[in-house]
């Protein structure tokens, strides 16, 4: 039982050898530090531990109550009440050495800053909202390096109203195809899936003020970088017809870069428009083709096959002139 209680030592990264973990490293990239896990196989033990507030040095916990049991170099850590970013996180976590070094953990997060937590894990600060997530996830490796580019998992999350840094999407969906501004929605959902250290999104759902948005993609975290993109949609838009404007966000995830997918947006918005300009040119042209050589088809026939009835028949007249020369 304790007070406030100051962990930054373990989990400070040392040198090569030493007790690994720690934060991202400023130029990106996860410490490579090896872990020295082997302490674990030095005792078995059974305990609880209570304290008002946890520092881990990259995390912050408020008042925490955990029980820890440790058993030939497997330590599960029951997490039954911790407090940490305006919200609760409860679950458990699991650190096995007795075959080399693996962690996984199912966790539950509830009332979370998502800004104050995404920024202390990744570095991630465009995105504020509070919400609710979940994540189950199995690592494995001997570095943190090692760990978060061999994970596996799942999981998903749901926000009420927040604000997300970097682009307008009611300015752009306005017109203006510019960057930057904030967004501001009214609630977000989303599920994911995690293999090898990269996590999966296909579903996102986000509702805005003027509109609705979704969202697909990936986000590497081995590699600590992004390529998503979020389409905000309008169904009144273009008397009626709608428009969607995707936006593209890619690089790392810490200064990613924001940008309009031009050639994705006319796509979507103007397919129908294109199919029918294509048909207009093709028919134009076979038009012109079937003018020229003086081929006659019907409605249902390809200037293709018109054509190939136009020559065989030339060629059955020149054969038939052919064999009637022979007699003569």
């Amino acid at each position: 039982s304790a007070g406030a209680l100051d962990l930054t030592a373990l989990s400070a990264s040392g040198g090569s050898g030493g007790s690994g973990g720690g934060t991202p490293k400023a130029g990106g990239g996860w410490p490579r530090d090896r872990i020295d896990a082997s302490g674990l196989a030095a005792f078995d033990a059974d305990l609880t531990l209570a304290a008002q507030s946890v520092d881990l040095g990259q995390f912050k916990l408020g008042a925490t109550e955990i029980r820890a049991t440790n058993t030939q170099s497997r330590a599960v850590f029951d997490i039954q009440r911790m407090a940490a970013y305006g919200g609760q996180i409860a679950g458990d976590f699991v650190m096995n050495n007795r075959s080399g070094l693996s962690v996984g953990g199912r966790l539950r997060a509830t009332g979370v800053d998502m800004k104050a937590l995404l920024t202390a894990a990744a570095g991630i600060s465009r995105f504020k909202a509070t919400g609710e997530a979940r994540v189950e996830f199995l690592g494995v490796g001997n570095s943190l390096d090692a760990i978060m580019r061999s994970l596996s998992g799942n999981g998903g999350f749901s926000t009420g109203r927040g604000v997300i840094d970097g682009i307008d999407l009611d300015r752009l969906m306005r017109g203006d195809m510019t960057t930057g501004g904030t967004t501001v929605f009214d609630a977000m959902t989303a599920s994911f899936t995690i293999a090898g250290g990269v996590l999966r999104n296909d579903d996102l759902s986000m509702a805005l003020p003027f509109a609705k948005a979704t969202g697909q993609g990936q986000i590497d975290l081995g590699g600590q970088s992004i390529d998503y993109t979020v389409t905000p949609i309008s169904l009144t838009a273009r008397d009626g017809r709608g428009l969607q404007v995707p936006v593209r966000v890619r690089g790392p995830w810490a200064d990613p870069k924001i940008s309009i997918d031009l050639e994705k947006a006319v796509k979507q918005n103007f397919e129908a428009e294109i199919d029918a300009k294509e048909q207009e040119v093709k028919q134009k042209v076979e038009d012109k083709i079937t003018d020229k050589l003086g081929v006659d088809r019907n409605a249902d026939q390809s200037v293709e096959d018109a054509v190939k009835d136009k020559v065989e028949d030339k060629l059955k007249d020149e054969l038939k002139k052919g064999l009637g020369k022979l007699f003569e």
